[in-house]
């Protein structure tokens, strides 16, 4: 029985059973039972394999055909990415200028209405005069 055993292990192990061995296992119906069901699930597991790895081909090469289009959009997003560090810098220059323009205009304003403060004293002390 020992070899019976073995036999289960490999699918062409039955050749290796003798006549009279192999009498004895069709003759038990548990047996043969455990055997079909054991060889229906190994075709299963066959089939399933096959088909997982013919969708895994499949997912790769698509997968390959994307990848010029992944490296150009990679390509593309780093050259915008340029583009906003050069426009960033562009604001930040444009930003500081502005505000040495409005110091300039702060300045040049309190000139300009303390100017216009002794104009208006001026005309005030010679009405007045």
């Amino acid at each position: 029985m020992s070899t019976l055993k073995e036999a289960n292990t490999c699918p062409d192990g039955y050749r290796a059973l003798s006549t009279s061995e192999l009498q004895e296992l069709l003759q038990n119906d548990e047996k043969m039972d455990q055997i079909l069901r054991l060889n229906e699930k190994f075709q299963d597991l066959q089939v399933d394999r096959e088909m997982l790895l013919s969708t895994n081909r499949s997912v790769a090469e698509e997968s390959l055909a994307r990848q010029p289009q992944l490296n150009n959009g990679k390509l593309q997003l780093a050259e915008k990415y340029r583009e906003l560090s050069n426009l960033a810098t562009t604001c930040w220059e444009k930003q500081s200028q502005l505000g040495e323009f409005e110091k300039v205009d702060e300045e040049e304003e309190g000139r300009g209405r303390g100017l216009m403060f002794l104009a208006s004293y001026e005309e005030c002390v010679q009405g007045h005069w």
